[in-house]
């Protein structure tokens, strides 16, 4: 007999599915397989406006069939959670999707009880409203370490919370309806989070990382900015103030993402000096669209001077829309030259990608890459010449499992994903506009891509993800 542990490590690198297979043969597997299967469990509470809003359609057959559906299944599991405290013990992570409408009395009271039931949930996330997060704030259980939250309720709701490591205290962000739309979309403006609370919580926790609003960063003490190693500010109103106090200070930080609403004048802040920001290795800026020309002559020379010796750079998402494609071109040039970028996203624009450009771009991509996003101007007519130096350039890097296009010009991308994973065989995960494919390479027949269902895609979470690149990259796609 083989000890649990090694068990466990063997169906550690089992597929789903095949994991599912396991709860049947013995006590000792199913005991397994339940702690892998089960340690991520999502509870969908939708029911009428709030439901067509969270599933992105206006067919009530559907809505209806979907809603019975996954509220049925979610009261499963809630009332398995509560009258079993062995399979509550499994669970380290726990996601809330609140759009219903009605009194929710029984769901909230129904979520705190199961809540309350579970000892080891390390994370949490709470999409949504309906019901709100605080009629259950009270029942987070103290072991939570990562709490990701539509909007931070009154610090006193969570005071019992002294534990987190990691804290998103608003989520303005969402894909939206329109798969072809190449913007930013803030969908909660006004759930902002009350400073006070969002600076009790952050002050009473050991925080490590941290996703704010920008109106959060000037209120950063510089005790916090010394402990974080990894910052996402969500930029929803142009103003990014304190941006300069924080990278002086932020020695440990190693990931930052500045996503939203970016004014132009934020890039003269950037840090030509990597002796600022020394141990940082992931990097992204995801702004809208400006005049071409203030981007062209003051925008890119600061972003070029930031990145040229940032040589410990391991993830690069650069989004600059409206971007001209010979500066979109100069920046590729300078992430040429960084020796360890194995993630990578560039948006290119939205100019003509001509023939030249396409292949320079391809030559410029390293055969280290292993996830890449690419926003590119799309035309039909010109498909082929633009794709296929990329394409034969991709078929180079043996390490490459996650590919995401996008198309910023009037044709939406025009390749089915069972082309793509017939001509990149290593393929994991596919990413074609905003809809995710998966792959499962271990599958004895032909592998087959899986589409993510449009919910799944809009409310992902890191544990849907393979590797912790594919979740960054696509993140905030």
């Amino acid at each position: 007999m083989l000890p649990v542990e090694l068990y466990a490590e063997i169906a550690q690198s089992l597929p789903a599915h095949h994991l599912k297979k396991l709860l049947s043969v013995s006590r000792l597997l199913h005991d397994v397989a339940l702690r892998l299967l089960f340690s991520t469990v999502k509870i969908y509470f939708m029911h009428g406006e709030h439901g067509y809003y969270m599933l992105n359609t206006e067919n009530e057959r559907y809505v209806v069939e979907t809603s019975e559906f996954c509220s049925n299944r979610s009261w499963e599991m809630l009332l398995h959670i509560i009258t079993t405290p062995a399979f509550a013990r499994v669970i380290k992570t726990f996601s809330v999707h609140a759009f219903t409408d009605g009194p929710q009395i029984f769901e909230y009271r129904t979520l705190a009880l199961a809540l309350s039931a579970m000892p080891n949930l390390r994370n949490l996330n709470y999409y949504g409203e309906n019901p709100s997060i605080l009629h259950v704030a009270f029942s987070i259980p103290p072991s939570v370490r990562y709490l990701r939250l539509q909007s931070l309720p009154d610090a006193d709701l969570i005071s019992h919370l002294s534990q987190l490591n990691a804290l998103q205290v608003a989520i303005p962000f969402f894909y939206v309806r329109e798969q072809k739309v190449d913007a930013i979309f803030a969908e909660w403006p006004g759930a902002a989070s009350d400073p006070r609370d969002v600076m009790a919580v952050v002050e009473s926790n050991p925080i490590q990382e941290l996703v704010i609003l920008s109106a959060h960063l000037p209120l950063l003490s510089v005790r916090l900015c010394n402990n974080l190693t990894r910052l996402d500010i969500c930029v929803t109103d142009w103003e990014l103030v304190g941006a300069e106090l924080l990278f002086r200070h932020a020695s440990q930080l190693e990931g930052l993402s500045i996503v939203g609403h970016v004014d132009p004048s934020f890039f003269a802040s950037l840090p030509a000096d990597p002796g600022v920001l020394p141990r940082l290795t992931t990097f992204r800026i995801s702004g809208e669209l400006w005049d071409d020309e203030v981007i062209g002559l003051t925008v890119v020379p600061y972003l070029r001077h930031f990145l040229e010796r940032r040589v410990r750079l391991e993830r690069l998402y650069i989004r600059l829309p409206g971007l001209a494609l010979q500066f979109a071109l100069a920046i590729v040039d300078v992430i040429a030259k960084l020796p360890n970028i194995r993630a990578l996203g560039l948006h290119l624009g939205y100019e003509y990608l001509h023939d030249s450009a396409a292949v320079h771009l391809a030559e410029q991509l390293s055969p280290r890459i292993e996830a890449l996003h690419l926003a590119i101007p799309w035309l039909s007519e010109s498909h082929v010449r633009v794709w296929y130096p990329i394409l034969n350039r991709l078929q180079q890097f043996e390490n490459l499992s996650f590919l995401s296009l996008f198309s910023s010009g009037e044709d939406p991308v025009p390749i089915h994903p069972a082309d793509l994973l017939t001509d990149l065989p290593r393929l994991r995960l596919i990413g074609l506009q905003r809809s995710l494919f998966s792959v499962d390479q271990e599958d004895m027949e032909e592998p087959e891509p899986k589409l993510w269902t449009p919910w799944a895609v809009k409310y992902c979470i890191r544990e849907d993800f393979e590797s912790d690149d594919h979740w960054w990259l696509f993140r905030y796609h």
